[in-house]
């Protein structure tokens, strides 16, 4: 596992401590931080193929976007 992979699973580590605490907040906060994350890593080239696009695009989809579910932000 390289630095980039590792940095983005202990992200999706500290995500699931938010859901498992209920913290609606803090769990969105850090869903947009790792939002931005892999758009800047892309644009500085971290995530350089398609690959890696593709590996860490599908664990976002796995660790974020299916528990993103009836939940209401303000």
């Amino acid at each position: 596992m390289d630095k980039i992979t590792i940095k983005y699973n202990q992200l999706f580590i500290k995500l699931k401590k938010l859901r498992e605490n209920d913290d609606n907040e803090a769990s969105h906060i850090l869903q947009d931080k790792i939002y931005r994350k892999f758009v800047k890593d892309i644009c500085n080239n971290n995530l350089s193929t398609l690959v890696d696009i593709k590996k860490i695009a599908d664990d976002m989809n796995k660790h974020i976007v299916k528990h993103d579910k009836n939940r209401w932000y303000a």
